[in-house]
């Protein structure tokens, strides 16, 4: 066996064992490397020089990353934000790398729900500071009034729920209208509206949505934007 495989069999071992997806340096070192040194049929000197290395191209390959000078975390698979304890720079990496998911895990404990809520609490703040703290659509930039609002629907796409290319920074007046199907996005970001019969105030909120501006990185992806126009009815 290679020792790249070696190395991400040990790690599932390790997750396995240990119930989490954060491998601690030294106790993976002394559990798991005579194991990978077996493995692999290695006769160097320095085997765990030679693991260390390993790791650097498991992180190239965005299969783990490194959260302290002493841990990892294991992010080939996705992660339930239910599972465990994760601290925000776990979650935060998870996010980023399209591995979290969140309300999979039906619980009605506390706790359960604590880290479900973290979840969403790191997505919206990764979302709305992608979108550069503003509204992707008008000027308000207040946070009280900016949610991140998914483009397909949370129960409509379980995978999808902290992936942040089903998310927009919106306002409040704006997400609304959005969910309600009172304008969308085309596939290359154009805004796209419809007369609405809903008053004046509405009217005005619906006049006020201007040109779309993309995030900084993780933009809207098409398969999404399809399916927000699918269920609203907006034909491209």
């Amino acid at each position: 066996m290679i020792w790249r495989d070696a190395v991400l069999a040990s790690l599932h071992a390790y997750s396995a064992r240990h119930a989490t997806r954060v491998v601690r340096r030294g106790a993976f070192r002394d559990e798991e490397l005579s194991r990978i040194v077996a493995a692999t049929g290695a006769t160097g000197a320095t085997p765990w020089q030679t693991m260390s290395r390993v790791f650097q191209g498991l992180r190239d390959e965005g299969l783990v990353e490194f959260l302290t000078p002493g841990s990892y975390l294991l992010l080939d698979t996705p992660i339930d934000a239910e599972s465990e304890p994760l601290s925000n720079k776990a979650i935060d990496f998870a996010i980023l790398a399209g591995r979290l998911r969140m309300g999979r895990v039906q619980t009605g404990v506390s706790v359960g729900q604590a880290r479900r809520r973290r979840g969403q609490a790191r997505l919206r703040q990764l979302s709305l500071a992608g979108y550069g703290g503003r509204c992707a659509v008008c000027d308000v930039s207040t946070p009280d009034l900016l949610v991140a609002s998914h483009i397909v629907r949370w129960a409509d796409a379980p995978d999808h729920r902290g992936d942040l290319q089903n998310v927009l920074s919106l306002c409040r007046f704006h997400d609304t209208l959005f969910e309600r199907g009172d304008w969308s996005l085309a596939d290359d970001y154009v805004v796209l509206t419809r007369p609405t019969s809903a008053g004046q105030v509405v009217t005005a909120v619906l006049a006020a949505v201007g040109e779309f501006r993309p995030p900084t990185r993780h933009p809207p992806a098409a398969t999404f934007l399809r399916e927000h126009r699918r269920r609203t009815g907006f034909e491209v």
